[in-house]
Parts: C-alpha cells; structure tokens; sequence
C-alpha cells in the first residue's frame, strides 16, 4: 500500500480540522454546544471532585423552624422566590425531581445543599439583614440555563 493516500487523508483531515477551528466550531470544551464560559473547566473540576459550593453548606435542620420547600427540576426552582423575614431562622428543603445533580446556593449568605436525583436535603438558613439575595445551582451551566431565584428578605 502506498503512502501516499495515507499523507493525503492526513492533510485533509488537518485542513477540515483548521477550518473548524477558525470558523469557531471547535470554540470552547465541548465545542459549538458549549455554554460554559471561562475557567469552567475548573469548575467542572471542582464540581466533580464534590466542592462545587466553594465552601457553601447549610447548617442542620433546627427542630419546630418553618420548612420551605424548593424544588429543583431541570433547570428551574419552585418557586423561584422566596420570602423569609430578618433573622428568623427556617429550614429549606431542596426536592431534587430533576435527572441531574442539583444544589442550591446563596452565596453572600454562605448557604448550600446538595442533592442528586430524587433525593432531598435539608438545612437551616436565619437571614441576618434585609435585602435581596440571588439564590442558583452551582453546577456549571445551569444558572446559565435558568436555575436562579430570589430570596426576599423584609
């Protein structure tokens, strides 16, 4: 056989390669799909080895508070606002009824949970001060998607 055809299909494939390449379809790590933005490697990264929160967790459940349920499908919250009062402590239930792994962050109030497919966890949250806080999921790509809420603290 001669090698010839081989360098040929070689050249080709480097050319269709380049052209990709250049036109942008192989842009980002999972190519044209991809909606991952910079250093989401790392935070794929991150969320695979299980520190996707950063630090993130929720407190336990404080017996007789209030429970709130939130539930995370793919790739929304029910409901995507919460109202809980200055300094009251509740407990939040995150219902994962989605396919994916799904959490739950607040991040200026440290907050987190975490829960794969038809599980639940739950923790305590007492906002310290009025505001409005974004609550999302962490997991790359998903607030992206729309899995992003308001906590509405009077």
């Amino acid at each position: 056989m001669s090698r010839r055809p081989q360098g040929f299909i070689l050249i080709a494939v480097g050319l269709v390669g380049l052209t990709l390449t250049s036109a942008g379809w192989m842009a980002g790590p999972m190519g044209p799909w991809s909606t991952m933005g910079p250093g989401s490697m790392s935070q794929m990264h991150a969320w695979m080895n299980g520190s996707d929160q950063q630090g993130r967790s929720a407190p336990a459940p404080s017996p007789g508070a209030t429970t709130i349920r939130v539930v995370a499908r793919d790739f929304s919250f029910s409901p995507s606002e919460l109202d809980i009062p200055t300094g009251r402590t509740v407990n939040v239930t995150l219902v994962n009824e989605g396919d994916l792994f799904h959490d739950i962050t607040i991040t200026a109030l440290g907050f987190g949970l975490s829960a794969s497919s038809d599980t639940s966890a739950s923790g305590a949250l007492t906002p310290p001060t009025p505001g409005r806080y974004e609550f999302f999921c962490s997991v790359p790509g998903h607030r992206e998607a729309g899995m992003a809420g308001t906590l509405v603290v009077p």
